[in-house]
Protein backbone atom coordinates (compact mmCIF):
# COMPACT_ATOMS: atom_id res chain seq x y z
CA UNK A 1 0.00 0.00 0.00
CA UNK A 2 1.10 3.35 -1.01
CA UNK A 3 2.01 5.93 1.51
CA UNK A 4 1.04 9.39 1.55
CA UNK A 5 2.02 12.68 2.79
CA UNK A 6 -1.41 14.69 2.67
CA UNK A 7 -0.68 18.87 2.16
CA UNK A 8 -2.29 21.18 4.34
CA UNK A 9 -5.07 22.20 2.35
CA UNK A 10 -6.23 18.33 1.06
CA UNK A 11 -6.50 17.21 4.70
CA UNK A 12 -8.92 20.23 5.67
CA UNK A 13 -10.74 19.38 2.82
CA UNK A 14 -11.49 15.77 3.36
CA UNK A 15 -12.03 17.22 7.07
CA UNK A 16 -14.88 19.61 5.58
CA UNK A 17 -16.21 17.16 3.27
CA UNK A 18 -15.65 20.06 0.57
CA UNK A 19 -16.08 19.36 -2.96
CA UNK A 20 -12.61 20.95 -3.99
CA UNK A 21 -10.77 17.84 -2.89
CA UNK A 22 -12.57 16.00 -6.01
CA UNK A 23 -13.54 11.79 -6.75
CA UNK A 24 -9.54 10.75 -7.54
CA UNK A 25 -8.25 12.11 -4.08
CA UNK A 26 -10.66 10.80 -2.14
CA UNK A 27 -9.49 7.30 -3.51
CA UNK A 28 -5.94 7.78 -3.19
CA UNK A 29 -7.11 8.90 0.60
CA UNK A 30 -9.38 6.03 1.33
CA UNK A 31 -7.08 3.31 -0.43
CA UNK A 32 -3.88 4.42 0.91
CA UNK A 33 -1.67 4.54 3.71
CA UNK A 34 -2.35 8.47 4.67
CA UNK A 35 0.09 10.53 6.98
CA UNK A 36 -0.58 13.72 8.46
CA UNK A 37 2.35 16.09 9.93
CA UNK A 38 2.14 17.99 13.02
CA UNK A 39 2.85 20.86 10.93
CA UNK A 40 -0.23 20.52 8.96
CA UNK A 41 -2.32 20.61 12.45
CA UNK A 42 -0.21 23.39 13.64
CA UNK A 43 -0.29 25.59 10.38
CA UNK A 44 -4.63 25.17 10.81
CA UNK A 45 -4.46 26.02 14.22
CA UNK A 46 -2.77 29.23 13.41
CA UNK A 47 -5.27 29.98 10.48
CA UNK A 48 -8.16 29.45 12.74
CA UNK A 49 -6.28 31.85 15.53
CA UNK A 50 -6.56 34.65 12.87
CA UNK A 51 -10.00 34.01 11.95
CA UNK A 52 -9.09 32.49 8.29
CA UNK A 53 -10.07 29.18 8.88
CA UNK A 54 -13.09 27.63 10.46
CA UNK A 55 -12.24 24.52 12.79
CA UNK A 56 -14.54 22.04 13.99
CA UNK A 57 -14.69 21.83 17.84
CA UNK A 58 -12.18 19.20 19.41
CA UNK A 59 -8.96 17.67 19.09
CA UNK A 60 -7.98 17.88 15.60
CA UNK A 61 -5.44 15.11 16.12
CA UNK A 62 -7.64 12.59 17.63
CA UNK A 63 -10.41 13.22 14.63
CA UNK A 64 -7.55 12.26 12.42
CA UNK A 65 -6.46 9.60 14.44
CA UNK A 66 -9.69 8.02 14.20
CA UNK A 67 -9.98 8.22 10.40
CA UNK A 68 -7.29 5.88 10.69
CA UNK A 69 -4.52 8.74 9.12
CA UNK A 70 -0.83 8.53 10.88
CA UNK A 71 0.25 11.48 12.71
CA UNK A 72 4.07 12.38 12.04
CA UNK A 73 6.51 14.43 14.34
CA UNK A 74 8.75 17.50 13.37
CA UNK A 75 11.78 15.62 14.89
CA UNK A 76 14.80 17.77 14.23
CA UNK A 77 16.10 15.18 11.70
CA UNK A 78 13.19 16.95 9.66
CA UNK A 79 14.25 20.68 10.05
CA UNK A 80 17.64 19.83 9.47
CA UNK A 81 16.69 17.93 5.89
CA UNK A 82 14.98 22.00 5.05
CA UNK A 83 18.41 23.25 4.58
CA UNK A 84 18.80 20.71 1.99
CA UNK A 85 16.11 21.33 -0.53
CA UNK A 86 17.23 23.64 -3.59
CA UNK A 87 13.87 24.97 -3.95
CA UNK A 88 11.87 28.72 -4.67
CA UNK A 89 9.39 28.60 -1.75
CA UNK A 90 8.85 30.85 0.88
CA UNK A 91 6.02 29.19 3.08
CA UNK A 92 8.07 27.58 6.37
CA UNK A 93 4.87 24.83 6.44
CA UNK A 94 5.25 23.80 2.88
CA UNK A 95 9.14 23.20 3.18
CA UNK A 96 8.48 21.46 6.54
CA UNK A 97 5.78 19.50 4.81
CA UNK A 98 8.29 18.86 1.48
CA UNK A 99 11.56 18.32 3.71
CA UNK A 100 9.86 15.54 5.79
CA UNK A 101 8.26 13.55 2.62
CA UNK A 102 11.57 13.21 1.53
CA UNK A 103 13.35 12.08 4.73
CA UNK A 104 10.50 9.65 5.25
CA UNK A 105 10.84 8.61 2.14
CA UNK A 106 6.59 9.43 1.64
CA UNK A 107 5.31 11.20 -1.34
CA UNK A 108 3.76 14.11 -0.72
CA UNK A 109 0.07 14.84 -2.24
CA UNK A 110 -0.51 17.86 -3.34
CA UNK A 111 -2.59 20.49 -5.48
CA UNK A 112 -0.47 23.60 -4.71
CA UNK A 113 0.89 25.41 -7.73
CA UNK A 114 4.05 26.15 -6.52
CA UNK A 115 4.98 23.22 -5.28
CA UNK A 116 4.22 21.42 -8.38
CA UNK A 117 6.17 23.62 -10.55
CA UNK A 118 9.21 22.71 -8.70
CA UNK A 119 8.99 19.56 -10.33
CA UNK A 120 10.53 17.43 -6.96
CA UNK A 121 10.84 13.71 -7.02
CA UNK A 122 8.22 12.46 -4.36
CA UNK A 123 5.76 14.56 -5.11
CA UNK A 124 2.31 14.17 -6.55
CA UNK A 125 -0.54 16.32 -7.88
CA UNK A 126 -4.26 15.13 -6.02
Amino acid sequence: MKRYLLDTHLIYWWMTADALLGKPAQRIITESEIVVSVASVWEMVLKNSRGKLPLPQGSITEQLELQGFNMLPILPRHVEAMRLLHCAHNDPFDLLLIAQAQDERITLLTRDSVILRMKLDGVEEA
